[in-house]
This record gives structure tokens, sequence and C-alpha cells, in this order.
């Protein structure tokens, strides 16, 4: 018999580590899809709150480097929303809808200063906005705009990621013909000029993107023609782009978003599902050691429609967003006794 071993899959990139990782042994059967009114969280993992329930259109969402204020991008209102993850029910515009802007995706540089990817007309650009103080009436002034190239397409889905020591930001998933991962730099609360440099060369527009704890670059891809039927695959490569540190598949299937937390080193993704059956809804995607190969091991956590977006929030939380027409807001918090940062 394989002799199994577990772990978050950050520690992937070390072997050494690997090797020595404590037996986990947990199997988890993946939940049947909720009804609007429950969402289900399997076994001992997490348990889940509800933040928000009434929003129109799907959202998009992005945390403050302190986790005490969760910043959402409501994508039909085209505004961007302050919650106060204390008290849910606190909440401030942060970004008025813009005249002639679509706002597609957002990120945090910092406390006080958010980026936004807009499309108007055929041009992209990503705008830094100066934030006022949480739950302050004031909106946030525009202080830079970068364009990043022109597209016809309408129906691209980018996202923002940025860099653990928030001194890069990229944007993944901007339409052809522009590049498939633009990276800038942040010097205070100013962008770069967008390049292609220190970015991962792949042929393949990926499904989602992440950044590790060390800055390394975790990257979900779709299934090649050659491998149908094995879903998606990740791959850790170097900071700089240049080099693979792991490529394996991970037995899910149309991973949208993905986030690599800091403070634990474990991977989540949002996915529609898994081969053989899985739930659509979040996944934790762990490292496995079995005979000397490296594997992936996905762990369906709840289920629910429409994923849109998950980010990383502090004591191991995460938020996510599902829903298109209606949407909802939920936070999980690990169980006690549930999984823990990995012992490197």
């Amino acid at each position: 018999m394989d002799r199994l071993k577990t772990n978050a899959i950050s520690a992937l990139v070390l072997i050494t580590w690997l090797a020595g990782a404590d037996a986990c042994g947990q199997t988890t059967t993946p939940a049947a899809p909720p009804s609007r009114a429950t969402i289900a969280a399997t076994g001992r993992e997490m348990e889940s709150k509800v933040l928000v329930d009434d929003f129109s259109g799907p959202l998009r969402l992005a945390a403050s480097p302190t986790g005490q204020t969760l910043y959402t991008l409501r994508l039909e209102a085209r505004d961007v929303l302050g919650i106060d993850l204390e008290d849910p029910t606190k909440r401030w515009t942060a970004v008025p809808t813009m005249p002639g802007g679509d706002p597609k995706a957002l990120g945090v540089i910092d406390s006080s200063t958010l980026a936004l990817v807009v499309r108007e007309n055929e041009t992209w650009s990503i705008r830094v906005h100066r934030l006022p103080a949480p739950g302050s009436p004031g909106a946030a002034d525009s202080v830079q705009s970068v364009k990043l190239g022109t597209s016809a397409a309408s129906n691209a889905e980018p996202r923002v990621v940025v860099s653990p020591a928030r001194d890069w930001l990229a944007v993944t998933g901007l339409p052809a013909p522009m590049p498939k991962i633009l990276r800038l730099t942040i010097t205070g609360a100013r962008l770069g000029t967008p390049s292609e440099r220190r970015c991962p060369p792949l042929g393949d527009r990926p499904e989602a993107v992440t950044v590790g704890t060390s800055g390394e670059w975790g990257v979900f891809l779709p299934a090649t023609p050659d491998a149908a039927g094995s879903g998606s695959f990740f791959s850790w490569l170097s900071p700089s782009g240049g080099q693979r540190l792991l490529h394996t598949e991970t037995g899910l299937e149309r991973v949208v978003a993905a986030a690599c937390c800091r403070e634990t080193g474990l991977l989540w993704a949002l996915a529609g599902g898994a081969i053989g059956g899985g739930a659509e809804g979040l996944w934790r995607v762990d490292a496995a050691y079995v005979e000397g190969r490296q594997v992936t091991r996905p762990v369906s956590i709840a289920a629910f429609p429409a994923p849109t977006a998950v980010v990383c929030l502090p004591n191991g939380e995460v938020a996510v967003s599902y829903g298109l027409e209606t949407s909802r807001i939920v936070r999980f918090t690990p169980r006690a006794g549930g999984t823990k940062e990995p012992d490197r």
C-alpha cells in the first residue's frame, strides 16, 4: 500500500520538509450543494458565518493588511464598498461608481491605498485610489492611472495579486492579445511600468494565480489536450518566474480563483468541482508525498454555487463570495483542532 503523507501545498517546494511531514490519514466527503439559506462546511475543518447576504451581481474581494476591513467590488454597481469585519453591518462607499469606467478587479496595496483594474471602451488600465479613513463618507481619490493595453473583448475576468511584501502586484486574466500576466512594482502609492519581466512564461492562459509566502508564483493551469480528464494542473514557480519548482495534477475542475495565506501557508481554491463528482465551492489544496512522488490532494471545505472570489484573513480565516444574480460573502474560521500551519 502506498504510504501517504500530507500537509499544506506551499511546503511542496521544500522536499526535505515533505519527507518528514506528519501523516494525516484524514479523508473528506464533499458536501452536497446547499440552498441559498444555508452553507455547509465539511467535517471538522472549518465553521462558517455569513457576512453579507444582500448584494446584487457578482463580487470581487480584497482585504486590508490588518484584516480589519474587507473591500468588495460590486461588478454590477461598479463601486467598491468597505465592510468592517468586526461588525459587517458597518459599510461605506470607498470608491463610488465611475462614470464611463467599468472596474473589473481590485487589490489592496496598503491600508490607505487600493488598485482597480478598469475597462473603458477598449482600453484597460489599473488605477490607484487613496482611501479615506474606514467608515468615512468621503470617496477615495484617484492618484494614478497606468495603461495596461487594449482589447475589444468585454467578458474577461482579470484578477489582482499583491506580493506578501507589498512591493509588487500582478494583473492576470486580461483578454487577448494582452499578456497572460503583467507585473508592476509598488513604490509607496505609485505603480511602475507594466512588464512581463519576472513573470512565468506560460503556454496557456492560467485559470487562477496566487503568490506564495516567499514570493513564489502559484499558477493553476487548464488541462492540456493530451491530459484530458485529469482536471487542472498546479505549478509553483520561483519568484523570478524562470524556474518551475513543482507541476502536478490537482483533480479540480474549472478553478476560478485562488489564495495562499501568508500566516498558514495553506492554499485555497474556488473550483467548479473535482474529477469524480466533487462539489463546486471552496477547496483546500494539500500536498501529498506518495512513495517518493509529489502529488496534491484537494479537500472539499464547503459547497456552494457560482464561486467568485476568495481572500485570506488573519488567524487562518478566509472569506469567499459566491452567486451571480444575488451574492453572499461568507467567512470561514478553522475549528479547534483543525488544520494548522505546517511545522517547517
